[in-house]
């Protein structure tokens, strides 16, 4: 009888993501980059250095949000939203990337402010802040 052959093994599918030790989507933000048509060509490397500065951030952002929640008190058992935006207003490196984002929340964050500007322009901002305030006190009130 003739021996019959086996077929040779496929190629295991390995991801772009997996092949960069990334945990996030690199082919997402690949299709993102091209739909956004920043450029007329797109390689992949932008797109694997994007998701590998993305992963970066977002680790430092939930790292912090962990100790937040560990620092509570009452010791929280869970990362909540809150512990995001009290981990992103406080670290100083954060809160500019953060600073024009919009978080919705109804817990009070520190501003973002006092960690973007240093204390000279802090203080110049809370000077025009008071003589607007008192400006605005001495104004006569308009006769209708």
């Amino acid at each position: 009888m003739a021996e019959v052959e086996e077929a040779p093994a496929k190629k295991e599918i390995i991801s772009k993501s997996t092949r960069a030790g990334l945990l996030f989507p690199t082919g997402r933000i690949e299709k993102k980059l091209r739909k956004a048509s920043i450029a007329d060509r797109c390689g992949t490397a932008p797109s694997i250095f994007m998701t590998g500065v993305v992963e970066s951030v977002i680790g430092h952002l939930l790292k912090l949000a962990n100790e937040q929640a560990a620092n509570s008190k009452p010791v929280a058992k869970r990362v909540t939203n809150a512990h995001i935006v009290a981990a992103a207003r406080s670290d100083p490196d954060l809160a500019r990337v953060f600073s024009g984002f919009c978080f919705s929340t109804s817990n009070e964050a520190p501003k973002a402010v006092d960690h973007i500007l240093d204390a000279e322009d802090q203080k110049k901002r809370r000077d025009e802040k008071a003589a607007k305030a008192a400006e605005k006190a001495n104004a006569e009130p308009l006769n209708d």
